[in-house]
């Protein structure tokens, strides 16, 4: 039988960065470089071989400006790859962008977040 299901967000998202951000999904690495981008899936819902998913972006940096650029960055090419539509990621909305916060493992860096909408298609699966 085959079945409809979610696909994987977060490395969808880290695929679309990769050759232009290095962007990372838990559980980090030890050796995390940096300026870069964090991804993390926080909920969604789906309807019937569509899936919205809510997903927090963190870009960190050893500077404020940077850390800001990387976040502006990551949301400029989510965008263009949705247009592209040729990975399951169909549209990108933000919700909201450049919150600053305290990264709770290493307080010397700058890290700021996007709170983003990403539809998705659904991949079939065989079972």
């Amino acid at each position: 039988m085959k079945i409809d299901i979610s696909v994987d967000i977060e490395d969808e998202i880290r695929k679309g960065l990769s050759g232009y951000i290095t962007t990372y999904c838990r559980p980090l690495p030890a050796d995390v470089s940096f300026p870069s981008v964090e991804v993390r899936r926080i909920g969604g819902m789906d309807e019937n071989t569509i899936d919205t998913f809510m997903v927090m972006l963190y870009a960190r940096a050893e500077h404020e400006a940077e850390a800001d650029l990387t976040l502006r960055k990551a949301l400029g090419i989510l965008d263009a790859v949705s247009k592209r539509q040729t990975t399951a990621i169909r549209n990108i909305t933000v919700n909201s962008s450049g919150s600053w916060q305290v990264d709770p493992v290493r307080p010397d860096l700058a890290m700021c977040s996007a709170t983003i909408m990403v539809v998705a298609h659904k991949s079939k699966l065989e079972v």
